[in-house]
């Protein structure tokens, strides 16, 4: 099987959120992390991880030989587009339904993805840890707790799914 661009792709993303989780680590470890540095992170590999889902959902396309995995742009446009082609693969069928539970740790991935475009509402401005002047911000919605431990495991369920579905898929 042919390396395929995607495949590199999704490979480079993930190790992106690795490396800033081991950057966590460091800081933690030396006890200069703070909540705006864990935040900060924990969105960095939210947005390291959508892209890798993304690509993900391209690769598969791509090694089920799709016309044009670029089309692809969620599991049900993956799942459509294939069974167009007369192709239902396990894989698609199983990123269809991550997607499709909104329970599932992909919807959390995606919804958290989500609200880093929300622009956040100022509602009076407050001291941090270091007495410099903070705005509280509040977002619409469902807050998202930039949890370190959340985007830690995010990362791990993305690459087990990620190896999983490499080691299923067969050529076509």
């Amino acid at each position: 099987m042919a390396l395929s661009a995607y495949l590199s792709a999704v490979n480079q993303k993930l190790l992106f959120a690795e490396q800033l989780l081991a950057t966590e680590i460091k800081t933690s470890v030396s006890g200069q992390q703070d909540s705006h540095q864990a935040t900060a992170i924990a969105q960095s590999v939210a947005l390291q991880l959508q892209r890798a889902w993304y690509w993900h959902l391209q690769d598969v396309a791509s090694n089920y030989k799709m016309q044009d995995p670029e089309a692809v742009v969620s599991a049900a446009s993956l799942l459509e587009l294939l069974d167009a082609e007369g192709k239902t693969p396990g894989e698609a069928i199983e990123l269809n339904d991550l997607e499709a539970d909104s329970k599932s740790w992909v919807m959390e991935l995606l919804n958290a993805h989500r609200h880093l475009y929300i622009v956040p509402v100022a509602r009076r401005a407050e001291m941090d840890a270091d007495r410099l002047p903070m705005i509280a911000v509040d977002i619409s919605g469902d807050p998202i707790d930039w949890d370190i431990q959340q985007a830690r495991k995010w990362l791990g369920q993305m690459q087990e799914l990620v190896d999983r579905q490499r080691d299923m898929m067969i050529e076509f």
